[in-house]
């Protein structure tokens, strides 16, 4: 099962689950949007900076959203930071694993996104071995054989080593007390999953394992991964736009874009609200784009934009 299908996939059934291309396919347009493919090595990873004016920017249309995500924005909530999940992670798994070929760049790129967003654990771990889980699949292992992978990647994932290379990703340098106890248990806590037992936690991780045994899934990953796993084809009933951004990250996955394309030595980015209707304009995230009407109810400012791959709606309070 090739793993393009996978990427769709995620587009269907957000849709199918929340009537609309919410923000987690949202979020795996940004994602897309911010992926370059790196000159000194075969791989491709996220461009951060890109990834956080994108974020900022969806601020202003984006189709639903979680703690986690708004905080990270806005720079508050260093308590939440430790506690909060954060339920787009999917959104970055499916793109990093459709672009790359090594898994351990993939899995590189994913921990330093769930870190710019979320420092629990849980969130951790879980996306973790989603991500080893599918990128196992691709080699017709037998079940057992896959949880032994699984159980193989946390005892092998040391908190001292693993501190010393993402240490500074955190979004907070402020660790809670019982953080390495917490680690610990967390892995411990996983590895009773993997050997059969239930939990209240890791709802996602025990969702795709009960996909591996053809069980009907409960969560949004565990739905991606069925649909991939056990149906056929659905491309035509996606628009184009999203076809369009498969066919892309193939080609990221492929090395047939050259990076210089990609960067962006310089961001221009306007104020979208103070453009008038008529007015066409350059921003760096949305290219040419034009205002195509303004309105004001209340204490809300709604600007409709339009651009080559959409129109967009972005939406503020008029003391923003």
């Amino acid at each position: 099962m090739g793993i393009r299908n996978l990427l769709l996939r995620l587009f269907e059934e957000d849709y199918e689950t929340s009537g609309d291309y919410s923000y987690i396919s949202q979020l795996a347009i940004i994602t897309i949007k911010s992926l370059m493919p790196m000159e000194n090595e075969e791989g491709v990873r996220i461009d951060q900076e890109r990834f956080t004016e994108e974020l900022k920017l969806w601020k202003y249309y984006k189709i639903g959203s979680n703690k986690a995500l708004m905080n990270a924005i806005d720079g508050l909530g260093d308590g939440d930071y430790w506690t909060t999940g954060d339920d787009s992670i999917v959104s970055r798994i499916v793109p990093l694993l459709a672009a790359n070929t090594r898994k351990e760049i993939a899995e590189e790129e994913l921990i330093k996104s769930i870190l710019f967003t979320s420092g629990k654990v849980e969130d951790l771990l879980g996306s973790i071995l989603i991500l080893n889980l599918i990128h196992s699949l691709n080699f017709n292992y037998g079940i057992e054989d896959l949880i032994a992978i699984l159980k193989d990647r946390v005892i092998r994932l040391s908190q001292t080593s693993y501190l010393e290379k993402y240490l500074d990703e955190y979004r907070t340098g402020d660790f809670p007390q019982n953080f390495q106890i917490e680690f610990e248990r967390e892995k411990i806590n996983v590895l009773n999953i993997l050997n059969g037992k239930e939990s209240d936690k890791y709802a996602d991780l025990q969702d795709c394992l009960g996909v591996l045994e053809q069980k009907h899934p409960n969560t949004l990953m565990g739905r991606v991964l069925y649909s991939h796993l056990y149906k056929g084809e659905v491309y035509c009933r996606l628009p184009k736009f999203y076809l369009s951004l498969e066919e892309y990250v193939f080609k990221l996955r492929k090395s047939r874009i050259e990076p210089e394309k990609l960067k962006m030595d310089k961001y221009i980015l306007p104020d979208i609200f103070s453009f008038k209707e008529g007015e066409v304009f350059y921003h760096s995230l949305l290219n040419q784009a034009k205002l195509i009407r303004r309105l004001r109810d209340g204490p809300m400012e709604t600007a409709v934009v339009q651009t080559r791959s959409g129109i967009y709606v972005f939406k503020k309070g008029i003391h923003e």
